[in-house]
């Protein structure tokens, strides 16, 4: 069956950057014998052989190679995941990274303080402009809070927890307090446990 365009050009894309045959074939879900086809009618020359002293990809150059564009600028992820938590993530030189952490490093110059999420509203996206760590959420979250009359201004939530230190936000700006939290999430699994070993 022939490739469509966008496949085609994909492709391309994905072997300029230095993929082998078979991984750009794994990329797209093609075979291996239709990747080496491809790469010799668009004239592009052989992956280089990769050695531990000498990578042919950089980590954000692999990183790229398992995106798919979207409509608004969206990015998906068409790499592996993890079973637990179905968080996008891919290997470069026997090291494991996650790829919004890659995003947002890539939009920021910088790693990122906490756990990496996209903050738009096409879920699963990956692209770097959409990537927000912890201290970015808060803030945004907050200011919401703000807008839509939800902060309270209490120094203390219920518990007498610091909300200074351990307010939190929802993504529509409702604020929590994250040691409560932490106290529910606790005791819940404790119950779990609990009620297995009867």
């Amino acid at each position: 069956m022939p490739l469509s365009p966008n496949t085609v050009a994909r492709l391309a894309d994905v072997l300029k950057q230095g993929a082998t045959d078979r991984a750009a074939a794994r990329e797209l879900g093609i075979d291996k014998s239709t990747a080496a086809h491809h790469r010799a009618r668009l004239g592009i020359a052989p992956a280089p052989k990769a050695s531990p002293t000498h990578p042919t990809l950089t980590v954000q150059e692999k990183w790229r190679t398992f995106l798919r564009p979207v409509e608004a600028g969206h990015m998906e992820w068409a790499g592996r995941r993890t079973k637990s938590s179905s968080t996008p993530v891919f290997t470069h030189h026997e090291r494991t990274y996650t790829a919004r952490a890659v995003a947002f490093r890539i939009a920021n110059g910088r790693a990122p303080e906490g756990y990496v999420t996209a903050e738009c509203d096409h879920e699963g996206c990956v692209a770097p402009e959409h990537m927000a760590d912890a201290p970015g959420r808060t803030r945004v979250r907050a200011a919401l809070a703000i807008i839509t009359g939800q902060e309270n201004g209490r120094p203390e939530c219920a518990r007498g927890h610091r909300t200074a230190e351990h307010r939190r936000y929802l993504p529509d700006g409702s604020p929590y307090c994250g040691a409560c939290q932490s106290a529910r999430k606790a005791a819940g699994r404790a119950r779990e446990k609990a009620e297995a070993g009867r």
